[in-house]
């Protein structure tokens, strides 16, 4: 679980990160998305490797082979099995605010109509599937471990889209080949970036409203959310951590969140979960109050069928 110490650090990181738009800015407009974005219209709050490798020195890891401490689950471990004890589920990925409308390149779209019931994947289904970074890092990380951002963008890619090119093998395989996946999580912009380079077919948008939130599912929309953990009057909601899940559908009074670090005793793991959500039959699927969602998640990217 991370340390009060790193959550400093990271947030310190990060705002001074916030102060250096422009020269993030120069760096994102140096790759090869083909996706036209005015620069002034965001900034980008990026942790940099070697401050990265700073935090994670010093929270070694019991075990060298595991995944970095950053990436563990915490006190979650203790809602679950003794054999998924060790699980974790992605820090907080770097935000960019941005209002990018996602363009198709030449090649066309694999897609289909949505499928009429939606079939949702977990990162809990694919323990052995590795998930790092080109490097290899961190040791021993699967998708199970950190795969929460890509399975969760899969998900909202081929109910909402069609895409079914869009699984959660090929998303994290598209992640770590674009840079996404880094060895304390996935940056939400460049798994989006990627994704629509290759794909194309959706837009996205950077929020944190709840108003805007709400109007994108109202309009047929979906929403990955990310949570850091804790935060406001909703601690432990969706995760002791960083986490992100997908936003299907909802309204004033209930979201349908479909969290893909499911096991079988998360969602009556504590009092927050029992008093503010629902689980459904199917593995994953949660009915949330939406002002519990409102506390506990910290960004959006508000995702809309092209």
């Amino acid at each position: 679980m991370t340390t009060d110490l790193s959550k400093k650090l990271i947030r310190t990181v990060s705002s001074v990160c916030i102060l250096g738009t422009l020269t993030a800015a120069v760096a994102f407009a140096a790759g090869e998305s083909p996706i036209s974005i005015d620069k002034s219209l965001f900034s980008q709050a990026a942790i940099f490797p070697s401050k990265l490798d700073e935090i994670y020195a010093s929270q070694t890891s019991t075990n060298p082979s595991a995944p970095s401490l950053t990436e563990q689950t915490g006190a979650d471990a203790e809602a679950v099995s003794a054999a998924d004890a060790s699980v974790s589920t992605d820090v907080a990925a770097p935000a960019a605010k941005s209002a990018a409308s996602a363009q198709a390149d030449d090649t066309p779209a694999e897609s289909a109509p949505p499928v009429s019931t939606p079939i949702y994947d977990l990162q809990t289904n694919h323990p052995d599937i590795a998930y790092t970074t080109k490097d290899g890092r961190p040791a021993g990380a699967t998708i199970y471990t950190s795969g929460c951002c890509p399975v969760s963008v899969a998900n909202i890619l081929r109910n909402l889209c069609g895409i079914t090119d869009a699984t959660s093998e090929n998303m994290c395989a598209l992640a770590t080949e674009s840079g996404a996946r880094y060895d304390g999580g996935t940056d939400p912009l460049k798994m989006l970036d990627a994704a629509a380079a290759k794909w194309g077919g959706f837009t996205y948008q950077y929020s944190t409203s709840m108003d805007e939130l709400q109007q994108c599912l109202s309009e047929g929309g979906m929403a990955l959310a990310h949570t850091g953990g804790a935060t406001g009057g909703a601690t432990g909601l969706f995760a002791d951590n960083g986490h992100f899940v997908a936003l299907v559908s909802g309204d004033a009074s209930t979201i349908t969140a479909v969290d893909p670090y499911w096991t079988e005793n998360k969602w009556t793991g504590n009092e927050i979960r029992k008093t503010n959500a629902v689980e459904t039959d199917v593995h994953g699927v949660v009915q949330v109050q939406t002002n519990a969602v409102g506390n506990a998640c910290d960004y959006f990217y508000l995702i809309r069928k092209a």
